[in-house]
């Protein structure tokens, strides 16, 4: 199990750029950093230059940090073309800063078009847009986030079937998960396993049933990424924040 921090949190702590999040989370004994596009003032995936990507690349491999997701704006079902291209840009971002994993969540439900329909337009850009990033080595993952086409795992678990690509996964937002009181994913660990591909921790970790999940996943390995989301607004992000290993290696310890 490999622990990451957004940047938007180690933003908060005092990271002011790309470099400086880099130092930050060796200094907190992380293993990488998870980086968010929204803000455009930290990472823009408009604005990024191919130029840096090996500087960067360098420097985190000299702190011995990875980075290990970067995460995007939900997806547009009504910009198909469009839609392909960003997430394709975006796997190209991914392949030059080395990092395996690019993060999505879906846009919010639209009563005109249909659930139905928005299902199967969103579902088509990830499967057109996969087969590129397949081809870079990058996976794409949906995550469950309130006030979209998927707000629970479950549908987030339909879409991974629906677009049916190597490279596509899920990610466990904790939010979504202590919102709908999913305690039966504990028993059914086993049927999520090969879907799951990151672990943002976003509410409260000392949550049992999460807790219990991690220490299953625990079991993985290295393959698994848990990444600490929560909201930069909170009063101590660098308590936060080792708080968050220190939990971490209680779970790895059991």
């Amino acid at each position: 199990m490999k622990t990451s921090c957004s940047t938007n949190l180690l933003n908060a702590a005092g990271a002011e750029n790309i470099m400086q999040a880099i130092d930050l989370a060796a200094e907190f004994g992380l293993d990488g950093i998870n980086i968010e596009t929204t803000d455009n003032t930290f990472f823009s995936i408009e604005n990024f230059s191919f130029l840096k990507s090996a500087e960067i690349v360098r420097h985190a491999i000299t702190r011995e940090i990875e980075i290990q997701c970067l995460n995007i704006s939900a997806v547009n079902f009504n910009e198909i073309k469009n839609e392909i291209n960003r997430l394709s840009k975006a796997a190209s971002i991914a392949h030059a800063l080395s990092c395996p994993l690019v993060a999505f969540s879906t846009s919010a439900i639209d009563e005109k078009t249909g659930i139905f329909k928005q299902f199967e337009k969103t579902s088509e850009i990830i499967k057109k847009a996969s087969k590129l990033a397949g081809d870079f080595d990058i996976c794409f993952a949906v995550e469950a986030a309130q006030n979209t086409l998927t707000d629970t795992f479950e549908k987030s678990m339909q879409l991974f079937v629906d677009v049916d690509q190597y490279n596509f996964g899920v990610v466990l937002n904790s939010i979504s998960f202590n919102k709908n009181n999913m305690k039966q994913l504990g028993n059914d660990i086993d049927l999520i396993d090969e879907s799951l591909l990151f672990v943002k921790i976003t509410g409260e970790e000392e949550n049992v049933t999460l807790y219990n999940i991690l220490e299953k996943l625990g079991k993985r390995g290295d393959s698994l990424y848990v990444s600490d989301c929560r909201c930069s607004s909170i009063e101590n992000p660098e308590t936060e924040l080792l708080n968050f290993v220190k939990f971490i290696k209680n779970v790895k310890l059991k």
